[in-house]
């Protein structure tokens, strides 16, 4: 018995010793921890690098967009750019500036132009021989697309005080500084606007590329003149033009200059002067256009996105 006992404890020994042993020592207080693991098998989510989806593929068929005929927009564009009558058959024609943004806005391929004042972040302006639209480059005359903005009307509307009066108000400091930074002054120093106190209707119409600034000027003007009402219809040019003449409209809005026939029956009057920018899907790489590139587009000479790069 006293030999089992012995034979017992000298085995619980032997085990606590090799436990002791076998087990890891306490890290002493000033020891430096382990370095991390700089080769994780994969990333923390934040830094997962995100697709970027497929790239612009320059083979691409070239989603021409345009005006309708009689839109002054149009028109300057055409005739500056050299497209005269040989628009490309097969660009999708549209109706206003908005159509125009929302198509072109929405679609990776397409091109379009548009107002520089009705640029939006949907869209992306591409420069021209390198030289970006701006109230500065237009201004300068080295952005290359431009056109004035008129209003027209007849020798009897233009005798009319109140046609006469909104006339003045906006050649004026307080209607030119509508323009703000969308469109650019025709001249500097313009005068001060007194209210003249007038009552009355004005029936506007005309260039939808024209109907923003037409807008703000309404409002600046009504601010003056509590006793005015202005009524404004956008729906081209082309019915600015034939409205002003026919007297369904008091005053005509047009982005092109009125030709000759047009100048027997109305006086012109530019209020500012406005940028036609070539506009892009904002997925689109491509930054600038050489005027003659962007003539070879738009009559079709040009078909792919691989063409101008």
């Amino acid at each position: 018995m006293k030999k089992t006992f012995v034979l017992l404890t000298a085995a619980v020994l032997t085990l606590s010793l090799f436990t002791a042993c076998s087990s890891p020592s306490p890290a002493p207080a000033n020891s430096t921890p382990p370095a991390p693991n700089n080769n994780p098998t994969s990333a923390p989510a934040s830094e997962t690098p995100v697709d970027p989806g497929p790239a612009f593929d320059t083979s691409r068929v070239i989603g021409v967009h345009t005006r309708e005929d009689g839109s002054g927009t149009r028109d300057a564009f055409v005739s500056i750019t050299g497209v005269g009558d040989d628009m490309y058959g097969e660009a999708v024609v549209l109706g206003s500036t908005n159509e125009i943004l929302s198509q072109v806005g929405a679609s990776e391929y397409a091109v379009g132009y548009i107002s520089v004042g009705s640029l939006n972040d949907t869209v992306k302006a591409l420069s021209i021989d390198g030289v970006t639209p701006s109230n500065a480059t237009v201004k300068d005359g080295s952005y290359a697309i431009q056109r004035p903005f008129l209003v027209c009307v007849t020798d009897e509307k233009q005798a009319d005080p109140l046609v006469e009066d909104f006339i003045l108000f906006m050649l004026s400091d307080q209607g030119q500084a509508q323009l703000g930074s969308s469109w650019t002054m025709i001249d500097d120093g313009a005068p001060e606007y007194t209210a003249a106190g007038l009552t009355g209707a004005l029936r506007i119409g005309g260039s939808t590329s024209v109907e923003p600034l037409m807008q703000r000027m309404r409002e600046a003007y009504l601010a003056l003149n509590d006793g005015v009402t202005i009524d404004i219809s956008s729906t081209g040019s082309g019915d600015g033009i034939n409205g002003a003449t026919s007297g369904e409209y008091d005053i005509g809005m047009s982005s092109r200059e009125l030709r000759e026939a047009e100048l027997e029956t109305l006086t012109p009057i530019s209020i500012a002067l406005d940028g036609v920018a070539v506009i892009v899907n904002t997925a689109n790489p491509l930054s600038n256009l050489s005027i003659e590139q962007v003539k070879e587009i738009f009559t079709g000479e040009i078909t792919r996105w691989s063409g101008v790069n």
